[in-house]
C-alpha cells in the first residue's frame, strides 16, 4: 500500500484575508485553499508547514489523516470557553492534549494505530467532527472524556488511576461524539461499560430565571455584539457565563463517584458479556426468520414437483454455465423440498432419472457433485 497523508483546516469563527492565504500557498502550491478551507493530500513527500503553528494563527479545526494509522483532530477555541483546570483533569498523554496562545485554548486528540481497511481516506471526518467544537463552548466535555477513555483502553492509564468527572449523557452521545469514538477506535464494549452508571444528558430548564438575572448593562452587551454581526462571540459569552453559574452546575453536572480504571475495565468485561448475549438472540431471531421464510419457499415449490423439474431440465437444455448454476440451485432447492415433505426416495428416484438424461454433460455433473446431489443422495 502506498503512503496516503490527508490535511484539512477549517476557519469557522473569521475567514482568512488575501495576505494569510498568499501566506499559506507559500506552505503549499498544491493545497486548495479558500478564505474558510485548506485541503492537500499527499501519496508522496510531506506537508512543509506546521499544523501547530497554523491552528495557532489562520485555523480553527483541523484534521490529519494518514493510511499507516496516525491520526489527529485539533480544536481551536477561544479561551474563556474553558478553564486550563477542567482541560489538564481530561488530559491523557499522547492521546488528548492542549496548549494556549495569548487568546485562544488549542485541543488535540491522537490516535496511533493500525486503520480499519475501510477507512483509508481523510475527506468527510471534519464535517463529522466539528460539531463537537460548538459542544464543547456550551460545556459539553463528553467529547474530552472520550479522549481520556481512548487513551486509558490503550493502556497509557494505569489500573489505579482515577477517571476525570463523569460528563452526563455518556449513554447517548450526540452523533459528531460518536464519529470521534469512531475517529479514535475506542473499543465500543469499554464506552458501554463506561456508560452504565450514566446519567441521562443534561435538559437546562432554568434559562428563564437566570437571564432574569442578568444585569441589564451585561445584557445589552450581548446585544451590541449581535447587531455588530458578533453573535458567535455573544452566545460563547453567555454559555461561558451560564454554564460557570451555580445554578447551571447543579444542573449540568450530576455528582458521580470517581472509578478507577480497573473498575472501567470490569465494567467493560461487564458491557462485552451483555452485548455477546443481545447479540446471540439477535443472531437466534435472524436464523430463525430465515427458516420460516425458506418453509414458506419450500411449500411454494411442493405445491407442482412436476413444474420445477420441468425447469430444471429446460435450464439444462441451454448448456450454458450460468444455465447450469440455476438448474443446480434449483435441485438443491427441491431436495430441501421433498425432505420437507418426508417424501426423500421420490427426489432420490427423480435425481437419478435426471442425471441419466444428462449423463454427458459433464461440467453439469460436476456442479450436482459438489452440491452433494449424487446417486446416494
Amino acid at each position: 500500500m502506498s503512503e496516503y497523508q490527508y490535511y484539512e483546516f477549517l476557519a469557522i469563527d473569521r475567514p482568512l484575508d488575501r495576505a494569510e492565504i498568499a501566506e499559506l500557498r507559500a506552505l503549499s502550491t498544491r493545497a486548495e485553499i479558500t478564505p474558510t478551507r485548506f485541503v492537500n493530500e499527499y501519496n508522496w513527500g510531506d506537508f512543509k508547514g506546521s499544523s501547530e503553528k497554523m491552528m495557532e494563527k489562520y485555523f480553527d479545526a483541523h484534521i490529519y489523516f494518514a493510511n499507516w494509522g496516525s491520526c489527529r483532530f485539533m480544536l481551536r477555541l477561544p479561551k474563556e470557553c474553558m478553564d486550563e483546570d477542567t482541560m489538564q483533569s481530561y488530559a491523557a498523554d499522547g492521546c488528548l492534549g492542549f496548549w494556549t496562545t495569548e487568546e485562544h485554548l488549542i485541543v488535540e486528540w491522537s490516535c496511533e494505530d493500525e486503520q480499519d481497511d475501510d477507512q483509508v481516506a481523510g475527506e468527510g471526518w471534519m464535517a463529522r467532527l466539528v460539531p463537537i467544537r460548538d459542544e464543547l463552548e456550551r460545556g459539553d466535555y463528553r467529547a474530552l472524556y472520550l479522549g481520556w477513555l481512548y487513551g486509558a483502553g490503550m493502556g497509557d492509564v494505569p489500573d489505579d488511576a482515577v477517571e476525570p468527572p463523569q460528563p452526563a449523557g455518556l449513554r447517548s452521545l450526540s452523533i459528531a461524539q460518536q464519529a470521534l469514538a469512531e475517529f479514535l477506535g475506542i473499543d465500543e464494549d469499554l464506552i458501554a461499560g463506561v456508560a452504565l452508571a450514566d446519567s441521562p444528558a443534561p435538559v437546562c430548564t432554568d434559562y428563564i430565571d437566570w437571564i432574569a438575572g442578568v444585569p441589564p448593562e451585561e445584557a445589552r452587551q450581548y446585544l451590541v455584539l449581535m447587531l455588530e454581526g458578533k453573535s458567535k462571540q455573544a452566545e460563547r459569552q453567555l454559555w461561558s457565563r451560564y454554564i460557570k453559574s451555580a445554578a447551571s452546575l447543579k444542573t449540568a453536572v450530576p455528582s458521580q463517584p470517581l472509578r478507577s480504571m480497573g473498575d472501567l475495565l470490569d465494567l467493560a468485561e461487564r458491557a462485552k458479556a451483555e452485548r455477546l448475549k443481545r447479540e446471540e438472540k439477535d443472531e437466534q431471531r435472524r436464523l430463525e426468520e430465515r427458516r420460516r421464510q425458506r418453509e414458506q419457499y419450500l411449500a411454494v415449490i411442493a405445491e407442482d414437483f412436476e413444474r420445477q423439474w420441468k425447469l430444471a431440465y429446460e435450464f439444462a437444455a441451454k448448456r450454458t454455465a450460468s444455465a447450469y448454476d440455476s438448474a443446480c440451485s434449483l435441485i438443491v432447492d427441491l431436495a430441501d423440498a421433498y425432505a420437507f415433505k418426508q417424501q426423500r426416495s421420490e427426489f432420490v428416484s427423480r435425481l437419478n432419472h435426471f442425471r441419466a438424461e444428462h449423463v454427458r454433460s459433464t461440467a453439469l455433473l460436476r456442479r450436482l457433485e459438489k452440491a452433494g446431489l449424487n446417486t446416494k443422495t
